[in-house]
């Protein structure tokens, strides 16, 4: 039995525990209380081999597995064990240099105990342990060879809602569409569906958010569950909430019939006493920044994370996806016409770095954030007290058809009675001076 395949945040397929109805239902098959004694029989089985392989704990459970009139909870259970319990090799040696220079020592088998330990002698010298440790070092790094050291011991009532929730999460796995019906907090679950690069659709009625439909970014084109995983990460964010309503297509295929169908899945917050506790908490504790609330502009709603105040500004910003910036700009450049808009990029350490955009690494620096909006905001304050934003948009675009030639754009600056070393900066270019020669850069 391979346990480790499916993933470190949910089950593999094969032991989703599910009831389906003949109306087309699907629901997830949780542990409650009552379902103790299986997690009693797993725990028992790591607690009697502390200290022993990997191997032979997977043959125990193996045993296990036989007795149970539940095969599938056993292994999922097995596994949320070995995800969570401490494993370290049985001896602290790099086992592949190990291996060669055993094997370069023993090139010819020794015929006893004493020739062993002749043979081995070098060995022993060069990494200080015992031929037992030596033998038990030799392939110490196999998975298999891993000793267990510590078991996962949280609470059992806490180890059945953890199971429940990857149950619902391998569900998602085969999730084709989501559709959110209800969350006590829409700027949350809207930024939580953008950082995970899922596309949605807003409903609106009486410019009122009715609700979200999530999918893929190829839905359109194909009905596919390969947007699985993101549906389950999504999950994770949507249950900490207090008020919380799902309707997901699950795409199940009947290995009997051969058949492919789509099911309805529908949870909401009635089911938070079986999940772990909530750790929900979007607070916010900066006085420059809070979360905003919804616009309605031109009857179409839209929905920015933050709002700052900068300079007496409003400024709203949105946080979004790199997987979204032709969308942004579409957006940015209508609503820049209304509101002062920002959009903020959250990228992770291997996303490519956008240039010209706004972006910060894993999370908003707050601070961060604040002196660039101050920066910007201070410059467009100061150059709209010398030009109205005719003339802005007019020098802008100007200035864009003779970049990156620096001469020419110093002489459009100064024709029109400008200092170019403070107009540039405000609009979004840098100078510098390679010995006498001026260059000018785009930010």
């Amino acid at each position: 039995m391979v346990l480790q395949k499916g993933g470190e945040k949910v089950f593999p397929s094969e032991l989703m525990m599910t009831r389906k109805t003949k109306t087309g239902l699907i629901f997830p098959v949780f542990l409650s209380d009552e379902n103790n004694d299986y997690i009693q029989s797993v725990f028992n089985v790591f607690n009697n081999n502390i200290n022993n392989k990997k191997e032979n704990i997977e043959k125990a459970l193996k045993n296990l597995e036989i007795k149970s009139s539940n095969t599938k909870i056993i292994k999922a259970l097995s596994l949320l064990f070995f995800r969570n319990s401490i494993f370290e090799p049985p001896v602290n040696v790099n086992a592949e240099s190990l291996r060669e220079d055993v094997f370069i020592a023993a090139r010819i088998p020794p015929i006893d105990e004493e020739d062993k330990k002749l043979i081995l002698k070098p060995v022993e010298e060069k990494y200080g342990l015992t031929i037992n440790e030596i033998i038990n070092g030799l392939y110490s790094d196999k998975d298999s060879e891993l000793v267990l050291k510590k078991i996962y011991s949280k609470d059992f009532n806490d180890i059945a809602r953890l199971y429940n929730l990857e149950q619902i999460e391998t569900i998602l796995l085969k999730c084709v569409e989501m559709t959110i019906v209800n969350s006590s907090d829409w700027n949350y679950t809207l930024r939580s569906i953008k950082r995970l690069g899922l596309l949605y659709k807003t409903i609106i009625n009486d410019n009122k958010l009715e609700s979200i439909k999530v999918t893929g970014p190829i839905a359109m084109f194909e009905n596919t569950e390969r947007y699985g995983s993101r549906f389950a990460f999504l999950i994770e964010k949507l249950y900490n909430l207090n008020e919380w309503n799902i309707e997901a297509d699950i795409k199940i295929k009947d290995k009997y019939e051969n058949t492919t169908n789509i099911y309805k899945l529908k949870l909401s917050d009635n089911i938070s006493y079986y999940l772990p506790d909530k750790r929900y908490n979007d607070d916010i504790k900066y006085d420059f920044i809070k979360k905003a609330e919804p616009l309605v502009i031109d009857n179409d709603v839209y929905f920015p994370d933050y709002e700052m105040n900068i300079n007496n500004k409003k400024i709203y910003i949105n946080i979004s996806n790199i997987r979204y910036i032709k969308n942004d700009e579409i957006l940015d450049k209508k609503l820049k016409k209304y509101v002062n808009w920002e959009t903020i990029y959250i990228l992770n350490e291997k996303d490519k770095k956008p240039k010209n955009l706004i972006y910060f690494i894993n999370d908003i620096d707050f601070i961060s954030l604040k002196k660039i909006m101050e920066e910007k905001y201070s410059k467009e304050n100061n150059l709209k007290k010398e030009l109205d934003d005719s003339s802005i948009e007019s020098i802008k675009n100007e200035l864009e058809k003779l970049y990156p030639n620096s001469n020419k754009m110093v002489d459009y600056i100064e024709s029109q009675g400008l200092v170019p070393e403070r107009l540039l900066p405000a609009l979004g270019y840098k100078l510098k001076w390679k010995g006498l020669e001026l260059l000018i850069v785009k930010k």
